[in-house]
């Protein structure tokens, strides 16, 4: 337990008469202020029997059975999600509809399938989506707004939402623009200390750098952080910062005792927080989600659980494996890739890679391991780009490795050689392409997928290219490696120095 407190006093000299004096001072009692906090989930049910959306429910029913609870999502959840890449979205608004989610704020992976569906995911919310450093020239989207404000008995609580700025980089929001969340975050703490907000909360999709930097210096008491996906309660002494892995595996509870106490005319704030994390592989899921969550995965298994090949090798799509180096599943899709628009070569992000898991050799294939491994549905671009541009690009998607950054480039066609020691920038030493020296000056016709096409992930060199394939008529990603598994019926991918870090 830890103490803060806006004045010299201390909480238990608070209610004190000052009969010395002549004056008096008056503490109401303690209030207890909840804030059950998931963010980051997309998955609906769980995995080796912890997390998904029913479990999640049971402990914010609890929660809210105590009283004073507010369940706070901070971001990244329509995407992304498998049954996403079929209904955009919609069942993941449904089920946090039926949830009674107080506040969320949107994280990067709400834009992944454009601004358009963003839009109508947020008009579909029953629940307030906090926008606070969002510019959309079109308006605010339905069911958005800046800040909320709450009276807890007397105690006001002011929310607001912060989206990382990073988003156009990391997904596809289209014409909306971000500020500056730092700039944000002090701006909105300062407005909402001048509407009598006592307790100020900021829901933060943000990177853990800019986490801290806004507990430092906005003025802010809470920040319900997502985006890292780390397990984490801080508490400076002056700021309490939270974030709950991902896909509800755990519930962070933060508990505020908050005191007001007032004294000629004045009025002060203490407050103390408490902090709990439940591990949801000991809580059982709630009856009514889990039979919501039931009839979307029925849905999806009679599209998905259909067998279209082997594996004869093993093969691993775990986060570190595919950001960090060459991978037998990268390899694979970017071979499918490359021969399905008949490319020189073909390039796709290690983190457009999601299903973070290991197949073992002889392990049979379905429809949905690879709907799993690319849910974003992005399409397959094949376009024409010069070596210099190629090279470029090559640059950009080593320029993470150590930060595990999800521009990592699976490859096909290519022999990257990369010096680890050098500079980002500066660290492609050689490339061939289907066996001969990259030429600059040559025009190679590359396969890769959409988001990549339009810059994403900072491969800003494969913008503006042209398009050898009308976007209108270009194929999902997914469908096209499950029709290269399923037409070879065996597939034996391995890492054989396509990208070699030395």
């Amino acid at each position: 337990m830890f103490q803060r407190s806006t004045t010299a006093l201390r909480a238990g000299l608070l209610g004190l008469t000052m009969l010395a004096t002549g004056t008096a001072a008056y503490a109401q009692q303690p209030v207890t202020i909840r804030f059950v906090q998931t963010n980051d989930i997309d998955r609906m049910g769980p995995e080796k029997g912890r997390g998904g959306f029913a479990r999640l429910a049971t402990v914010v029913k609890e929660e809210k059975a105590k009283g004073n609870a507010f369940f706070v999502h901070a971001g990244d959840t329509i995407s992304p999600s498998l049954l996403s890449g079929f209904d955009k979205g919609v069942h993941v608004i449904d089920i946090l509809n039926r949830m009674g989610v107080d506040a969320m704020t949107p994280g990067n992976h709400e834009f992944d399938l454009g601004d358009s569906v963003f839009r109508a995911r947020m008009a579909d919310a029953k629940f307030d989506v906090l926008t606070s450093n969002i510019v959309d020239g079109a308006g605010a989207p339905a069911n958005t707004k800046p800040e909320k404000i709450v009276d807890v008995e007397g105690v006001k609580v002011g929310f607001f939402g912060l989206t990382t700025e990073d988003t156009p980089i990391a997904s596809s929001p289209g014409t909306i623009q971000f500020s500056s969340t730092i700039d944000a975050a002090r701006a909105k703490a300062k407005d909402l200390r001048a509407k009598g907000v006592d307790i100020v909360v900021a829901v933060a999709h943000t990177p853990l750098e800019v986490d801290m930097i806004i507990a430092r210096s906005a003025g802010v008491d809470v920040i319900i952080g997502g985006h890292d996906e780390h397990l984490l309660a801080f508490y400076d002494g002056k700021v309490a910062l939270t974030e709950a892995e991902s896909q509800a595996n755990y519930v962070v509870i933060t508990e505020l005792s908050v005191t007001k106490a007032t004294k000629d005319g004045k009025t002060t704030v203490s407050w103390s927080p408490n902090f709990r994390i439940i591990d949801t592989a000991t809580v059982k899921p709630d009856p009514e989600i889990e039979a919501v969550v039931k009839g979307y995965e029925d849905k999806l298994s009679k599209e998905l659980d259909v067998e279209i090949g082997v594996t004869e090798t093993p093969l691993d799509s775990r986060r570190a494996t595919v950001r960090g180096g060459e991978a037998a599943m990268g390899n694979l899709v970017a071979d499918a890739l490359k021969a399905a628009v008949g490319a020189d070569v073909a390039i796709t992000n290690g983190g457009g890679l999601r299903a973070d898991k290991e197949y073992p050799a002889g392990k049979k294939l379905t429809r949905r391991d690879f709907q799993s491994e690319m849910p974003f549905g992005n399409t397959t671009v094949l376009m024409e780009i010069t070596g210099a541009k190629l090279k470029a690009g090559l640059e950009n998607g080593v320029s993470q490795v150590r930060e595990l950054g999800g521009r990592f480039p699976q490859v096909s066609g290519l022999v990257v050689e990369v010096d680890m020691k050098e500079p980002p920038g500066s660290r492609v030493k050689s490339v061939k392409v289907n066996g001969q020296d990259l030429d600059p000056a040559k025009t190679y016709k590359l396969a890769t997928n959409d988001f990549m096409a339009r810059g994403g992930d900072g491969y800003s060199s494969f913008a503006g290219n042209k398009n050898l394939i009308d976007p209108s008529a270009s194929q999902l990603m997914a469908s096209q490696v499950i029709d290269y598994v399923a037409k070879a019926g065996k597939v034996a991918p391995k890492v054989e120095g396509r990208v070699v870090l030395r």
